[in-house]
């Protein structure tokens, strides 16, 4: 029939019991935030990237058609310089974004996740003076930046969490 074992701590069961193997450490609190945020920041980052190009080379071919497209000029005269920060506003967002999705379990590298979310925002309160500067402050810059500090204040708070349990 059945063999047990008679001796040490394993008495009265068939099979000695394998060592308890130690558990991997739980995920950090912020892992999930930092996750879904960076995807919307590669998302829309992505997104900016492709329609700001377009809309710079656009814009370089209708100058080189001006006297066709003269009317529109006059209405919506190009500001490069707006146009490259916004580019570059929405590179940095595509690569933090990656950055976070690849680092978002990874509690050590919170600070810089961190760092990243304060760069987001200096931009977006830079592209606002900038577009004030041009057209003036209206409801629709104010929203407008409204809405892109969304992401940024998401991705700080989930590096601040991640921080705060590689102090515990």
């Amino acid at each position: 029939m059945f063999m047990y074992e008679t001796e040490g701590s394993n008495f009265g069961t068939m099979y000695p019991q394998p060592p308890l193997q130690e558990q991997p450490a739980p995920p950090p609190p912020g892992k999930g935030m930092i996750k879904v945020t960076g995807i919307l920041m590669i998302i829309f980052g992505s997104l900016g990237v492709f329609f700001i190009g377009i809309a710079i080379l656009f814009l370089s071919l209708l100058s080189e058609f001006n006297d066709m497209f003269a009317d529109i000029a006059e209405i919506a005269p190009p500001s490069y310089a707006l146009m490259v920060l916004s580019l570059a506003a929405a590179a940095c967002m595509l690569a933090f974004g990656i950055y976070g999705v690849n680092n978002a379990g990874n509690a050590a590298k919170a600070q810089s996740i961190v760092y990243m979310g304060i760069i987001l925002i200096a931009i977006a309160v830079i592209e606002l003076i900038a577009r004030s500067i041009e057209d003036g402050i209206n409801g629709g810059s104010i929203f407008s930046l409204m809405i892109e500090l969304v992401l940024p204040i998401l991705f700080i708070v989930g590096g601040s969490r991640n921080k705060s349990s590689l102090q515990q």
